[in-house]
């Protein structure tokens, strides 16, 4: 449907031109919303017309006999089945060649009548002509053809029929002038009605339009707050908030939890030395690392506030728990974000993870396990950092973790 279309685009006094044409970005719209349901109205507008095109054979049996098998042959035989193919064929092609087939056919079912009226020598053939005004309103008002379709099959139909009118053999100069008139008012009613009905079609689907996109800019703006309310504006991670609705909806389930506080080693250091903006992209980096290791529904990552970040993990129990966070001290280490202020030797950004278990039948709150984490994580850095501790155990420095 091409690029996204907002409230905003839909300008006042411009989203119509003269023909009463869409922009071409609310067309796609209306036609991805409506096009089915138009195919479907104009393929029964064509078989009810066709029903109805052809009661007109009777009439030709007393208006003009003298060619009344012509007139039943060209009915039959070419209207009938060409109109036919177009009610298929307007649901296989694009929306702007779908008008223009059923302006081709329609103008086909004008013309074949009026040459007939044209081209029959019986006494009361000139009684045909109301056939016309019956076609027109078909054309523009039951069809419904889109009004710059309409102005061209109305003009067209006009001057076909003042011709067919002046070149008729045997009208009275009267009745031509009469016919005239009739045919330029009822080619000027119809046109006016199919405007009218056109515009009022396209406004109302524009003051739709522009409501829904109104309710989807407040969605998207609703969604949009939301998001700013649980994520951190500098990593992009969740934020506190949102960590603490997750932790209620996972420790209100029965099931195992590891929770870990993880501390960048060192940061003050780093940021001392490196300046803040330089600290602020040392986290952003971190986050992307600590966010692709946990990737997946069982694990949430979430930054805790300063260079604090908090992992959960369900369904784990410790031999696991404790191989995730090798993982994420790996990961973080190969990473290789320089830190040229470490005062052990370290040239690149580590940290340090506390682990604490939420084991399933256990009753600890989610409060508990983040103070034992927050416990296991001083007693990893009390043992050198780059480790992790899990709770009530020995922190398993980065070289022993096999």
């Amino acid at each position: 449907m091409g690029a996204q279309l907002r409230h905003a685009d839909l300008q006042p006094g411009k989203s119509l031109d003269g023909w009463l044409r869409f922009p071409p970005a609310v067309a796609d719209r209306h036609e991805s919303e409506f096009g089915a349901r138009r195919v479907a109205d104009m393929r029964q507008a064509i078989y009810f017309g066709l029903a109805l095109y052809n009661v007109f054979n009777l009439t030709s049996v007393v208006l003009m006999p003298d060619i009344v098998w012509l007139s039943v042959a060209l009915r039959v035989a070419l209207v009938t089945p060409v109109s036919l193919f177009l009610a298929w064929a307007i649901g296989a092609v694009s929306a702007r060649n779908r008008e223009r087939l059923v302006l081709g056919g329609v103008l086909n079912a004008y013309l074949i009548p009026l040459f007939l009226f044209w081209y029959s020598a019986a006494p009361f053939d000139a009684y045909t002509f109301s056939e016309f005004t019956l076609t027109l309103v078909f054309a523009n008002m039951v069809l419904a053809l889109r009004f710059r379709d309409a102005v061209v099959f109305t003009g067209l139909a006009f001057a076909f029929t003042v011709l067919a009118i002046a070149t008729k053999a045997g009208l009275p100069f009267g009745l031509r002038w009469v016919f005239v008139l009739q045919s330029a008012t009822a080619c000027l009613f119809a046109l006016y009605a199919n405007q009218r009905m056109e515009h009022r079609r396209c406004a109302d689907y524009l003051a739709a339009l522009q409501a829904r996109l109104r309710g989807e800019a407040a969605e998207e703006a609703r969604r949009a707050f939301q998001d700013l309310a649980v994520t951190d504006a500098l990593t992009g991670l969740p934020n506190r908030r949102l960590l603490e609705q997750r932790l209620d909806a996972w420790f209100a389930a029965p099931t195992d939890i590891a929770v870990m506080m993880i501390d960048i080693d060192h940061f003050k250091a780093f940021n001392d030395a490196l300046g803040h903006p330089a600290g602020d992209d040392c986290l952003r980096r971190v986050s992307e690392v600590l966010e692709r290791v946990t990737a997946g529904p069982d694990a949430f990552c979430a930054r805790f506030g300063g260079e604090e970040f908090t992992v959960l993990a369900r369904g784990i129990a410790d031999l696991e728990a404790a191989r995730l966070a090798r993982a994420l001290l790996l990961a973080l280490e190969g990473a290789g974000i320089a830190h040229p202020a470490r005062s052990d030797g370290e040239g690149v950004v580590t940290a340090s993870v506390g682990i604490a278990m939420r084991r399933k039948g256990e009753e600890a709150s989610k409060e508990a396990v983040l103070s034992a984490a927050d416990r296991a994580l001083y007693e990893a850095k009390r043992r050198g950092r780059n480790c992790f501790s899990l709770d009530l155990g020995s922190p398993l420095p980065l070289a022993q973790r096999d």
